[in-house]
Order: structure tokens, then sequence, then C-alpha cells
């Protein structure tokens, strides 16, 4: 019998890559360029609250001094000094002109039922 020979033009020739390893490279590179992405994306969130932190800490002390401009506006000498720059004709109310309110008394078609909120203070029978 004749030995066949191999024809060596079909036969590959170079290096050959393993599939495997390809596939795994190629999963690294996608695990890695996504974890970048998602990690950028992260950074961009983390500074944007950092500024809408310092801006909400700006706000509240822009109002605490607003509050403290107005509490100081509201105290008697300085509303006093307002009328008085103002010239605005103003002055107390005499004693017979101010009218005190008490509290009303307790509505009898309300008498049988029970209290609760608000209202549970002026009764004074015992809930059950």
């Amino acid at each position: 019998m004749k030995r066949r020979r191999k024809n060596r033009k079909k036969q590959a020739q170079g290096f050959v890559f393993p599939v495997p390893l390809a596939l795994f490279l190629v999963m690294a590179t996608v695990t890695s360029m996504a974890y970048l992405w998602m990690h950028g994306r992260c950074e961009a969130a983390g500074a944007r609250i950092q500024t809408l932190e310092r801006e909400r800490q700006e706000v509240r002390q822009r109002l605490s001094r607003e509050e403290m401009r107005w509490a100081q506006m509201k105290t008697l000498p300085n509303v006093m000094e307002a009328v008085n720059r103002l010239d605005l004709n103003m002055d107390w109310a005499p004693n017979h002109r101010v009218v005190h309110l008490t509290r009303p008394a307790f509505p009898s078609e309300f008498e049988g039922l029970p209290l609760y909120g608000e209202l549970a203070h002026l009764d004074q029978s015992p809930h059950e």
C-alpha cells in the first residue's frame, strides 16, 4: 500500500488562539468596561449630591439669618421705632375697648360621645 501524504496547504499554519481563553478575555474586557462606566456614573452622582448638600446648607443659613432679622424687627422697641419713623398715630387701646374672650362651655349635644384628641382634656370622666 501506498502511503498518502497530507496536503500541507490545507493544514493551518501559524498560531492558533484557544477559544475558551478568547471568551474569558472578552468577558473580562466587557466587565471592566461596565465597571468603569458605572464608577463614572456614581462619581458624577456623588459630585451632584455634594453640590446640592452645599446649596441646602447655604439656604438653611440664609433662612436662619432671615428668621433672626424678622424676630428682631418684631420686638416692641423696633415696632415703636417704625411707628414713629412712619409717623403713624397709633396707641394702645384703652382697657374698656379690650375684649377678653373665654373658652366656650362644653356643648351639651356632645356630652354622650367619647372624646378623643383635642377635646379630651375638657371631659372629666375616665375613658373606657
